[in-house]
């Protein structure tokens, strides 16, 4: 079996990775893939002919800056394409770049499989029919989607978030505050100042003592400077190790806000983009009254939300300082977490999405 894998962030190289490494064991056939990941990909065998962290950006206007990188990006991958004829091109999230090249392979007659469903409840489903002309089976992380898209002519199949593994721990009984700004330099320029500041007035007001901030080895240090130079603030690569030593959390607003529930930490979600970005989102999103993860997967707020100029250090401590000084209020908020784990589903998703794409090549050839 010989796949292109397109990832374009973090979070796509993780998820990628787990189901290569599924396929990996189950697959009858040799296995072969190769294009655009990072550091987790490349582990599990994968030829990274394109580096993820030189196209991981968010927000509208940033993406306009960088509009002649991905289209070099989309050119080179689709010659990549007509050179190693793969069996099957496996898009990772990523949808405003994958969605084009799915387009052109499944136009070309190449099998196209999109894991991660784009999240097109949230910003309009007429959106749908582009990603009907993108792909020829998508594969989503969270319930309600199969039957969203399924309504609306994409063939999918719910095959589990691969974070509902995560066992819930103890909370700590430290006074120490996690960090997780997100993956994305955006990200952290933008919420991991108001974090600090927070965290700051938390341990002069002796409330806490540490803070556990989750860096991203795709990004490079200096964007953690400040942090390097906060008194009390220790670095620490991933979010495993910073949510097993927290009382509480800050959280960007994605894909952290699941790990965090799951992992039974009480939070406040984060999030904050330029004065562009997010007055055009405002504008585009429809449908969801909530911009956590975890807050919309659970259909309820799970955790206090701080968005754009909400998000000031006055207003982090706000919703902190209950939860690091209130065993009762604290209780209350890790069993209101649970909500979000029943909403996932059970079993092996990588294995789950592993087997499926075995089985949709299998169905693809026999026809």
């Amino acid at each position: 079996m010989k796949l292109l894998i397109s990832a374009g962030e973090a979070s796509g190289d993780q998820r990628g990775a787990e189901v290569l490494a599924a396929l990996k064991r189950i697959s009858p056939d040799p296995l072969e893939a190769f294009g655009l990941g990072g550091a987790e990909l490349a582990a599990e065998g994968m030829t990274i002919t394109h580096r993820l962290s030189s196209y991981a950006v968010m927000g509208f206007g940033e993406i306009l800056l960088s509009l002649g990188k991905f289209l070099t990006l989309e050119k080179e991958l689709k010659a990549l394409c007509r050179k190693e004829k793969p069996d099957c091109v496996l898009l990772v999230d990523y949808p405003g770049f994958n969605m084009r090249l799915g387009r052109w392979a499944k136009k070309k007659g190449i099998p196209v499989i999109h894991y991660i469903a784009p999240q097109m409840w949230a910003w309009g489903a007429w959106r749908v029919r582009k990603l009907r002309k993108s792909t020829d089976l998508l594969m989503t992380l969270f319930p309600f989607e199969e039957s969203f898209f399924r309504d609306r002519g994409v063939n999918t199949v719910f095959t589990g978030h691969p974070l509902r593994a995560i066992n819930q721990q103890d909370i700590s009984s430290d006074r120490t505050l996690g960090l997780l700004p997100g993956s994305r330099a955006q990200e952290v320029e933008k919420l991991l100042p108001p974090m600090l500041q927070a965290f700051t007035l938390l341990r002069d007001k002796g409330i806490a003592d540490k803070a556990l901030l989750a860096v991203s080895d795709h990004l490079e240090r200096k964007v953690y400077r400040d942090a390097e130079n906060t008194i009390g603030v220790e670095l620490l690569n991933g979010t495993r190790d910073v949510l097993a030593d927290s009382k509480a959390a800050l959280v960007c607003s994605g894909t952290a806000t699941l790990e965090t529930a799951l992992s039974g930490v009480p939070f406040v979600v984060c999030y904050k983009t330029s004065t562009f970005t997010y007055a055009l989102a405002k504008r585009l999103v429809k449908g969801v009254k909530r911009i956590g993860l975890a807050n919309i997967v659970a259909g309820e707020d799970v955790a206090p939300e701080l968005i754009q100029d909400d998000l000031t250090p006055s207003n982090i401590v706000t919703c902190l300082e209950p939860l690091l000084t209130d065993k009762e209020i604290s209780k209350m908020a890790v069993e209101k977490l649970s909500l979000v784990r029943n909403a996932l589903g059970d079993g092996d998703p990588a294995e789950n999405a592993a087997r499926e794409i075995i089985r949709f090549l299998r169905e693809t050839d026999e026809s």
